[in-house]
């Protein structure tokens, strides 16, 4: 081995060959550097399309189709192995990511490197809601001889359950409306900011039309009327309205309290025994309104102040757990809303 260190033959022939690793590998690297730069923009730009059509198309629209477009342009257009591109929704904010690896072209040959590199883009498009422009009821009634005290509030919602604000911070501009013991209301409508619903709250308090002291006690000292533990005879039935494709969905309420119904002009916003649309009837199941409430049509709210499904005694109405399932306690009909036309609904980049 020394012998063949000392000899000098050749040397210039390996010297070169030895420094041929280096510059092979720089010079790979300049290219491998390139296509990589030129892949890693194509994948952005696929990410930020891909990103802003679903985003218009809405959490429940058909956003998932742009990803499977996403895969068949790349895979015609570039040599990828391991290709994922993945979306997801959080709040109003639509992202998606694109990895792959991709093969270099001379970079390999240098020690520890090796023969692909993983290359990622990732975009978040953000999906603003319109302004939508609610008037006040035309009709809200109560029925005056509920042995119940029964409110209504109306108050805006923000739907975003990804929002750092809580559930309560998210119902803003709570506004008493209406009741049937027959006090007069002052009140001024909510104007609920883009991407809110108009939502509604009832108040009740059991055995309680008659009795005003009842209604607002703070003190929560029911033992003298309320002989129900613990203590059930004060509810907040919040809706919590979002819509979905402009259905709305009572997303606040548990038990089945609310009849809706769509009217397709204010005339048929009557009972059926009327001539009108408006079911009719005890101890049945709710309708549930599924078509959009689009300008120019009316939808019609009926409440039962005593939902199904509450426990305790039910033979009558002086028994925590009774109800008559009619859906007409609260009736209120609002025309449905228009959108602003400065507020349309657009997406941007936001990432």
């Amino acid at each position: 081995m020394m012998k063949l260190l000392k000899d000098k033959a050749g040397n210039v022939a390996v010297t070169f060959a030895l420094a041929l690793v280096p510059l092979c590998g720089a010079g790979g690297l300049a290219v491998d550097t390139a296509q990589l730069m030129g892949v890693r923009a194509f994948l952005q730009n696929e990410a930020d399309q891909a990103a802003l059509n679903g985003a218009v198309e809405g959490p429940d629209g058909d956003y998932a189709r742009y990803r499977s477009i996403a895969v068949d342009r790349i895979q015609s257009r570039r040599n990828m192995q391991n290709l994922a591109v993945t979306g997801a929704w959080t709040g109003h904010d639509y992202a998606v990511e694109i990895s792959g690896t991709v093969n270099t072209a001379l970079v390999h040959v240098m020690p520890g490197l090796g023969d692909s590199v993983n290359v990622r883009a990732e975009a978040v498009a953000r999906l603003h809601q319109p302004l939508l422009q609610y008037e006040p009821p035309l009709i809200s009634e109560l029925d005056p001889d509920a042995g119940d005290y029964n409110r209504i509030y109306v108050y805006c919602f923000d739907p975003d359950p990804e929002s750092d604000k809580t559930l309560e911070e998210r119902r803003t501009q709570r506004t008493a409306i209406q009741d049937n013991a027959g006090t007069h209301y002052s009140y001024t409508w909510p104007r609920c900011e883009p991407g809110e619903t108009i939502s509604f709250e009832l108040y009740n308090v059991r055995f309680s039309r008659t009795a005003p002291h009842r209604w607002d006690d703070a003190s929560n000292d029911h033992g003298s009327w309320c002989h129900h533990r613990p203590d059930p005879c004060r509810f907040n039935y919040f809706t919590d309205t979002r819509l979905i494709n402009n259905v709305e969905h009572h997303s606040g309420l548990e038990l089945d309290i609310l009849e809706t119904k769509l009217c397709d002009t204010y005339e048929e916003c009557k009972p059926v025994s009327q001539g009108g649309v408006i079911p009719q009837g005890t101890n049945r199941t709710p309708n549930r309104e599924t078509r959009p409430c689009q300008p120019g049509k009316f939808m019609y709210y009926g409440w039962e102040d005593r939902p199904p499904g509450m426990p305790g005694p039910d033979s009558n109405w002086t028994q925590i757990g009774w109800t008559d399932r009619d859906y007409d306690d609260i009736r209120v009909i609002m025309e449905c809303p228009q959108y602003d036309e400065v507020g349309e609904r657009f997406v941007r980049l936001v990432r």
